[in-house]
C-alpha cells in the first residue's frame, strides 16, 4: 500500500499539476498562466521573510518573559510560503491554506496529534534526569556558601589548592 502511494505521488501529483496549468491556459491564456505561476516566487519569499521576522519576534518576546516559545504557526506559515514559492497551482493552494489563519489552525491541532501518536518520550529506568538549574559543565548546589569553612566540605567536592611545597631534596626517607 505504501508503495502504491509513493508511486501515486510521484507520479500523479506532476500529471495533475501539467493538467492543471493545461487547463489554466487555455481558458485565460498562456501568458496569463505563465505570469501566475511566475508570480508566486516573489510572493512565496515574502510569505517566508515574514514568518521568519515573527518567529525571531516571538523568540526574543519569550526570552524576555521566560514563557516557552510555540513556533508551530510561524513554521505552517514557512512552509506555506516554500510551498507558494515553488511553480504549480495546487502547491499553491496547500500553501495558501497553511497560511491563512482559520485553516492554519486546523493544520495545527492535527499536525501536533498527529506528532503525539508518532513520536513519546522515553524515559530510562535508572537513570536520573536533572532538575531545577543546570548549566552546562558547572554543578550549582544551591546549600553551598562563599564562606564554606573545610568541614562543610563534601567528599570529592574538594576545590584544588596551591600544591604543597616540598623540603628541598625531594620528600621525606
Amino acid at each position: 500500500m505504501t508503495s502504491m502511494r509513493g508511486r501515486l505521488l510521484l507520479f500523479g501529483y506532476p500529471l495533475l499539476e501539467v493538467a492543471t496549468a493545461y487547463t489554466v491556459g487555455v481558458l485565460i491564456g498562456w501568458g496569463w498562466m505563465l505570469l501566475l505561476l511566475v508570480a508566486g516566487i516573489p510572493v512565496g519569499l515574502a510569505v517566508m521573510r515574514n514568518a521568519g521576522d515573527g518567529a525571531m519576534r516571538d523568540a526574543q518576546r519569550a526570552a524576555s518573559s521566560g514563557r516557552p516559545v510555540d513556533g508551530s504557526r510561524h513554521a505552517l506559515a514557512f512552509v506555506g510560503g516554500l510551498l507558494i514559492m515553488i511553480p504549480g497551482f495546487w502547491t499553491d493552494l496547500v500553501g495558501l491554506l497553511l497560511v491563512i489563519p482559520v485553516t492554519q489552525r486546523l493544520f495545527r491541532s492535527r499536525g501536533r496529534a498527529w506528532l503525539e501518536t508518532r513520536f513519546t518520550t522515553v524515559r530510562m529506568p535508572g537513570v536520573r534526569y536533572p532538575s531545577g538549574d543546570v548549566i552546562q559543565g558547572t554543578v550549582i548546589y544551591p546549600d553551598v556558601h562563599e564562606d564554606r569553612t573545610p568541614s562543610d566540605e563534601r567528599p570529592g567536592n574538594q576545590q584544588p589548592g596551591p600544591p604543597e611545597a616540598l623540603p628541598p631534596g625531594g620528600p621525606g626517607p
